[in-house]
């Protein structure tokens, strides 16, 4: 794969998502936040928390933006 989709470690949290996986990495970080919590590690959930609120806002803003086909 290219470094544009993997992204390197310079490159900004939450941007390495590809558009069409948003939606499963919503899920993952809502997930991998139940069980931190559930381990007590609730810096590590926190974290989870603020990666799937900023992948839902870039979700909203690129749906909004590419207005589909027409």
């Amino acid at each position: 794969m290219s470094t544009k989709l993997n992204g390197n470690k310079y490159s900004p949290e939450g941007s390495r998502v590809p558009t069409d996986l948003l939606p499963t990495a919503i899920r993952y970080e809502a997930a991998r936040a139940v069980i931190f919590e559930q381990q007590g590690n609730f810096v590590r959930a926190n974290d989870c928390l603020r990666l799937k609120r900023y992948y839902e806002r870039r979700a909203m803003e690129e749906c909004i933006s590419d207005p589909g086909p027409t």
